[in-house]
């Protein structure tokens, strides 16, 4: 049954990620975004659930139908409820695990974790970015992104954090790219 209710998601405007989508919307105007989180996570699977669902199958997925689903996966990372960026940024991760993508795309997805940094996810937000570089191929980032990132030292450690990564993970291909737009 699930399936046939990802088949429809992508089958008309109004489908129901867009209307889950409206209802956290709707639900933080009247209950508040701490409230939700507290009593309604299961939006926020929902939510991740039917998206990740949609990348099961990667060659069905075409720019037409990743130009339809990234407003939502940003609408998670832009967040101010911990939930749903947790959610959207394990979209992101299996996307990148699941689908080749081009570099546009590549490059808007990890801006889009830069510059929506915070710091009560920025670990979690990093490891989807060292996810993204280690399986797509980032060519370059935009130096005024990267220094984004840097600058966000002040509020969030980010140093501490990509150090900590290093120890757990590969990400030469990160500092590759990191080195060769600043240098």
């Amino acid at each position: 049954p699930f399936a046939s209710i990802a088949k429809a998601t992508l089958a008309s405007k109004h489908s129901i990620i867009s209307c889950i989508t409206d209802h956290i919307r709707k639900a933080v105007d009247i209950v508040g975004s701490d409230y939700l989180e507290i009593k309604h996570p299961i939006l926020f699977n929902f939510h991740a659930k039917l998206l990740l669902s949609l990348f099961n199958d990667p060659e069905k997925v075409d720019e037409m139908m990743l130009a339809k689903l990234m407003p939502f996966i940003e609408n998670g990372v832009k967040s101010p409820m911990k939930s749903f960026r947790y959610s959207a940024l394990v979209v992101i991760s299996q996307l990148v695990l699941t689908v080749k993508l081009k570099e546009e795309v590549l490059n808007s997805l990890c801006k889009l974790l830069i510059t929506k940094l915070r710091a009560d996810t920025a670990p979690a937000s990093l490891s989807t970015l060292m996810v993204v570089f280690q399986q797509q191929n980032v060519q370059n980032l935009s130096k005024n992104t990267l220094k984004k990132l840097l600058r966000h030292d002040e509020s969030i450690d980010v140093w501490k954090i990509l150090k900590d990564l290093a120890e757990r993970t590969d990400t030469t291909k990160f500092y590759n790219v990191l080195w060769a737009e600043l240098v």
